[in-house]
């Protein structure tokens, strides 16, 4: 009489409330890296950017820094309605997140999209289904653990668009530490630029702690990039040099052009080290005039003037000093009497030649953007960890057309 008086009370009594510090969701690189992304991410809405492409781009962000990045992605919901399939359909991501089976469940979304899915999950034994397509066993976390995960996620973005005066637009939205939160496009410009200027100041120029004895490898390296002829363009900087910058222009006021400024700082903050070399594509008029002139700056010494004037935003390249004679014209004057010629025997074309790279900017070999730009010092930093010993060595050896 006991028991059953007892079993009915205890039948009675409210559920106690889960356990919800169990599982959290693992992210993108080691969680004790010294920098932290947080990454709001709506996984059902391909505006503006694929959630897919935006995720395998942070993971190779995340490669690129090898060890010092760490990134949380907090899903969230942008639409207005919060309708029960969308509702379920966060839950079930957010459950294969914690799970590690993120990238799974977004090529799932992808390939899919977000109505065929949740027509799919609403299924009986739909939730067992997509589990065994992605690889994983049917999710047994409370449905009231992710529902609370979710809220929290909402809320901490509300949080973000308060801080910034409601001018933030739509997820993805992206926050290094207790920052402002920011937008960017799936190629991540600003975010590489905002983490590497972080770890910089984070290390103080000092090479990010490794992992492991084995010096991180170089990947998309052309040897013939390394170090192209040094008579194609200008080059500022001796030959020699650890480092050399190379950039494919058009004309002089190419935007990749503008964006030289931190690499003259650092050049000035570290003499000897690195080179910069300016090499003038194509066959138009200004790419022809703009081959003149790089010529005519290496015959007076003037490579270094030039380069700094090339350097500036074309609209205030005429707002310095007022010049005796214009920088450009005595360059003209001057590429007419050193005859200077238009075309570059070293650019001629060929499954061989050197006309046959890629255009665009290059260090050492490795395709580097205005981001990299920005922190090149934190970019020559892990070039040099990724150099074994006698990499130099051998480099010193090779011909000098490569």
């Amino acid at each position: 009489m006991l028991a059953a008086l007892l079993l009915a009370l205890l039948a009675g009594a409210p559920a106690s409330a889960p356990d919800c510090s169990a599982a959290a969701d693992p992210g993108l690189g080691p969680v004790d890296a010294p920098l932290e992304l947080t990454v709001y991410l709506d996984p059902l809405s391909r505006d503006p950017v694929p959630p897919l492409a935006l995720w395998i781009e942070l993971r190779r962000l995340v490669s690129d820094h090898r060890g010092s990045l760490h990134v949380r992605i907090e899903p969230v919901a942008t639409g207005m309605v919060r309708d029960p399939n969308t509702l379920a359909l966060l839950r079930w991501f957010l459950a294969a997140s914690e799970d590690g089976a993120q990238e799974a469940a977004l090529r799932l979304l992808d390939r899919d999209g977000r109505d065929r899915l949740a027509l799919r999950l609403a299924r009986p034994g739909g939730a067992a289904a997509l589990a065994a397509e992605i690889g994983r066993p049917t999710t047994t976390r409370p449905q009231l653990c992710l529902e609370r995960r979710l809220e929290a996620a909402q809320l901490a973005l509300r949080v973000q668009v308060q801080r910034a005066g409601g001018y933030l637009g739509r997820p993805p939205l992206f926050v290094l530490g207790d920052r402002l939160a920011f937008e960017d496009t799936v190629a991540l410009e600003r975010v590489r630029g905002e983490v590497s200027r972080e770890l910089q100041r984070l290390h103080a120029g000092r090479p990010l702690p490794g992992r492991g004895s084995w010096p991180p490898s170089r990947p998309g390296v052309s040897l013939r990039l390394i170090r192209p002829p040094a008579a194609a363009g200008m080059l500022v900087g001796g030959v020699g040099l650890p480092h050399r910058l190379v950039l494919f222009v058009e004309h002089d006021e190419h935007p990749n052009l503008t964006n030289l400024a931190p690499v003259l700082e650092y050049r000035r903050q570290h003499p000897g080290q690195l080179a910069v070399q300016v090499i003038a594509r194509g066959t138009t008029m200004a790419a022809r005039q703009l081959r003149l002139r790089l010529c005519a700056a290496q015959k007076l010494g003037l490579e270094l003037e030039y380069l700094r004037r090339l350097a500036r935003d074309p609209m205030t390249r005429g707002l310095s000093a007022a010049e005796p004679i214009p920088l450009a014209e005595r360059l003209d004057e001057a590429a007419e009497a050193h005859s200077c010629e238009q075309d570059e025997p070293e650019l001629e074309p060929g499954p061989a030649g050197a006309r046959g790279l890629p255009d665009g900017v290059w260090l050492d070999g490795t395709a580097v953007g205005q981001g990299d730009l920005e922190a090149i010092g934190v970019r020559i930093v892990g070039l040099e960890a990724a150099q074994r010993p006698l990499d130099a060595v051998f480099s010193a050896a090779a011909p000098a057309e490569l």
